[in-house]
């Protein structure tokens, strides 16, 4: 078993295909194969389910994937620190979820650099799940992400609270806010994917006042909600600071919800793993200012 054995193996989970793992890591898919089956051979067991639409982790497999995550993430340590991550110069890889990319965190990235223009972003937008998984790969040294999260593998630090809002088409006429969630029982929601915070949010203030939203479409972006409601195709819940443009445009209408309306938004990072001195440098930036 060796180093690049682990990086095929990860890269195959990770996408559950083997010509995408190939891919990822411009390889031939041959040669991921036939180093996937030497390390099914050395191991004496399956580590995949192999199906028509690709593959999937076995039990061993599985627990595998647990141990060789944590190997290249020792040894990307490693490199890291022998390579100079001492030195206050280098590249933060940031993940960041799609609601907060309009205004915060071009922000954040703004007002770091103006007092260090020697460090370098790396930003990669997703969804929680995914830049939970990249975060927990190594991928990135960190990720502003809505909270809470409960997971042993990651450190945890809470920036700020931020109030969300009810967006409707400008059209709709409604009695004067604030209006509990559950006065919107019976409308069609727009929200994002499976996998995003936003949608789990949602679907936890809706469960609290006593129902499950019923969604009529799932995107990706904030932008395509907020036209997807100016157009009359139903209502979402969304950060108030994402839509104050096309609030004060009149695009679209709001109203300010009763009870519970906000959420916790904050940085995660691998949990016992040494981050380089820029990224602990940016922490502390950000730990000293107030946000948004």
């Amino acid at each position: 078993m060796d180093l690049k054995q682990l990086e095929y193996f990860v890269a195959v989970a990770d996408h559950k295909s083997v010509t995408k793992g190939a891919a990822s890591l411009y390889v031939s898919q041959p040669t991921i194969s036939q180093q996937i089956k030497l390390l099914e051979e050395e191991l004496g067991c399956p580590l995949f389910i192999r199906h028509a639409n690709g593959v999937d982790l076995t039990d061993d497999g599985a627990t595998l994937l647990r141990y060789a995550l944590r190997i290249l993430q020792n040894v990307n340590d490693a490199r890291q620190e022998i390579q100079g991550s001492s030195s206050i110069h280098g590249t933060i890889a940031i993940g960041v979820l799609p609601t907060l990319t309009r205004s915060i965190l071009p922000t954040m990235l703004h007002s770091y650099q103006n007092l260090n223009q020697s460090v370098r972003f790396e930003v990669t937008e997703g969804s929680s799940q995914r830049l939970l998984k990249s975060i927990t790969a190594g991928d990135l040294h960190v990720a502003l992400v809505d909270l809470p999260l409960s997971d042993p593998l990651l450190a945890v630090k809470t920036l700020w609270t931020e109030e969300l809002i009810l967006i409707t088409p400008h059209a709709m006429h409604l009695p004067p806010s604030p209006l509990p969630l559950e006065a919107f029982r019976h409308y069609p929601f727009i929200t994002m994917e499976p996998g995003y915070g936003l949608r789990d949010v949602l679907f936890r203030l809706a469960q609290a006042r006593g129902f499950n939203p019923h969604i009529e479409h799932e995107l990706t972006s904030i932008g395509a909600i907020i036209g997807f409601v100016e157009h009359g195709f139903g209502v979402s819940v969304v950060p108030e600071r994402t839509v104050e443009l096309e609030i004060r445009s009149r695009r679209i209408g709001f109203v300010r919800l009763a009870h519970d309306n906000s959420r916790d938004l904050g940085m995660i990072w691998r949990a016992h793993r040494t981050l380089p001195d820029p990224t602990q440098s940016f922490l502390q930036f950000l730990q000293q200012r107030k946000w948004p």
